[in-house]
């Protein structure tokens, strides 16, 4: 058999419905079909796949039982059609999706009844939505066991989980925003998960929050659900836009008023997101849950919080305001020429700056107060990142990469510190920047000579105050960068520095949605922040730029090192 005969579990037809096609049969020779699929009530797509007909061998039933993981109704009862009746009863589909690239071969082992299939992977997806991105050209060797049941073969045997076809996975599953609370529980943190566009995913989606965030955010984030908690029915029914979400009494025994407020915002953060959703009911035995009177001590939290709108650069070596087309300079502050001043950055929240010398040996910082002072030395240091506890973050490259942080108030707290990063150690970190929330960096970095774009959790204590770097996400980018900020809480912008080449960014999401930008000749810094009308600054040798829809239209200010607070 020829590995092209074997289809992808995702048929070719999901092509054929996005073209609005409605029922096209497989190619081969199984004889098998899938139809347009229907939407369900709660927003969900279904498709139909065609189950055993008498005589398949044993390489069409295999491929059979594959293809037909497309058809999610009644927990993808076709596909178990092609099991055996003990297998069928403990197969699990929901464990796993094993998305791959190239067509998957199907090869009979030396032991009767065993087969084995080889597939080439480029990502998996988990059973709690978390999706992981593999290296090129990695493959994977599935084996199954059939037996014959009445004169035909059923698959006896094998792994849990669903085949997918890298083309058509964004069909059959959707990224979803889940949200939890950075260390004040002041800003929602995004978490993106992939799940099953199929029946009960509202309930799928909870079940998620409630089993914690993703590894990379792992004591970096905080749920307002004690460990443990898990709904009292597995479903969460919609009804006229009302999400009603059933629990067990024991998990708001102990529960202020001011957490379940909490509780019930972060479900209908999350949920409200589906958007079939636009309000969230928390109950018990399917009696709404008391809330309490109105606290004073609840804030709603910030999503994708706004920064504010002026940026800092550097103009005649002092540090100025940059807004529109012009910069002031920034009073109260004595003179900085000294340092040659490159890479500022300020503070979100107050009158705080800094800034490294020319030769990047040294980080200075400006308080409040207007006082300068040198708050820590190293080699080839990156332009720091303020975030608004007022830490201010930088990275050093003495005896290997080591992300450092200066405290908000060094008199009483000590001076710039490391942080723990262990998966940084031998690397050469090209940028870093603090995201809005506070709880997580995001570290442009070349790991054993390969450049990429990470995001890791900041773990910190219960005032604050950093303890280390959780072991990182990487961002997949279609293009070779060296340079990232963030440009919303789930979003960022990546480039590659050129003095004399043409430069193309490129906005990337969380969930891996790329695109890129028209170049810009030379481009060499990039500034971009989250809020209405936060217009995206670019500059080269000749000047500054401003993205006007999807080209670059330069201004008449000169100033250099542009960046929005953060």
């Amino acid at each position: 058999m020829k590995a092209k005969q074997l289809l992808a579990i995702v048929t070719l037809v999901l092509l054929a419905f996005l073209t609005a096609c409605a029922n096209i049969p497989t190619s081969g020779s199984l004889g098998v079909s899938t139809t347009a699929p229907t939407q369900g009530t709660d927003g969900s797509l279904s498709f139909s796949a065609a189950g055993p007909r008498d005589g398949m061998s044993p390489e069409e039933v295999i491929e059979g039982f594959y293809k037909a993981g497309v058809d999610t109704n009644d927990d993808y009862k076709t596909a178990r059609e092609y099991l055996t009746t003990e297998f069928a009863g403990i197969w699990n589909p929901s464990s796993k999706a094993t998305v791959y690239d190239a067509d998957p071969a199907v090869v009979e082992n030396v032991q009767e009844g065993s087969y084995g299939v080889s597939v080439e992977v480029s990502s998996t997806v988990d059973d709690k939505g978390i999706r992981t991105t593999l290296p090129e050209h990695s493959s994977q060797l599935l084996t199954l066991q059939l037996a014959q049941v009445n004169g035909q073969w059923r698959i006896s045997q094998a792994p849990d989980g669903l085949l997918i076809e890298a083309g058509n996975f964004e069909s059959l599953f959707s990224p979803h925003t889940l949200y939890f609370y950075d260390s004040t529980f002041a800003y929602a943190v995004p978490d993106v998960r992939w799940f099953a566009n199929k029946q009960g995913l509202a309930a799928t989606v909870v079940s998620a929050l409630l089993n914690g965030a993703a590894p990379y955010l792992n004591n970096a984030v905080f749920s307002a659900f004690p460990p443990g908690t898990k709904l009292a029915q597995p479903s969460v029914p919609i009804e006229s836009g009302e999400a009603r979400v059933d629990f067990a009494s024991s998990v708001f025994a102990e529960a202020s008023d001011l957490r379940r407020k909490q509780m019930r915002q972060q479900l209908s953060l999350t949920l409200t997101s589906l958007g079939n959703v636009s309000s969230v009911t928390m109950t018990v035995e399917q009696r709404p849950v008391d809330l309490g009177p109105t606290d004073p001590e609840f804030k709603a939290a910030q999503v994708n919080a706004s920064v504010p709108n002026t940026q800092i650069a550097i103009a005649d070596k002092k540090l100025v305001y940059f807004q529109g087309n012009g910069h002031t300079p920034i009073g109260n502050i004595p003179d900085i020429s000294a340092y040659n001043p490159v890479d500022p950055a300020m503070s979100p929240v107050g009158s705080r700056y800094a800034f490294l010398s020319g030769d990047r040996k040294k980080l200075i910082t400006v308080d409040d107060a207007g006082r300068v002072r040198v708050a820590g030395t190293g080699v080839r240091l990156k332009q720091p990142s303020v975030d608004y506890l007022g830490w201010t973050w930088t990275a050093s490259h003495t005896g290997g990469a080591h992300v450092q942080a200066v405290p908000p108030n060094p008199a009483v707290d000590g001076e710039m510190r490391d942080i723990a990063a262990e998966w940084l150690q031998n690397a050469e970190v090209t940028s870093l920047r603090v995201s809005r929330d506070g709880a997580r960096l995001l570290v442009a970095a070349t790991i054993d000579g390969v450049s990429g774009i990470y995001v890791a959790g900041l773990i910190r204590d219960s005032e604050g105050v950093p303890r280390g770097v959780q072991n990182p996400v990487k961002i997949e980018i279609p293009q070779h960068v060296t340079r990232a900020v963030w440009e919303h809480d789930d979003s960022i912008i990546a480039w590659n520095p050129a003095t004399e080449a043409p430069v193309a960014p490129v906005r990337v999401t969380l969930a891996s949605v790329a695109e890129e930008f028209s170049p810009l000749l030379g481009l060499t810094n990039l500034s971009a922040g989250a809020g209405d009308r936060r217009n995206i600054y670019a500059e080269n040798p000749e000047g500054i730029y401003v993205r006007s829809g999807n080209s670059w239209r330069k201004l008449e200010g000169k100033a250099t090192g542009l960046s929005y607070p953060g």
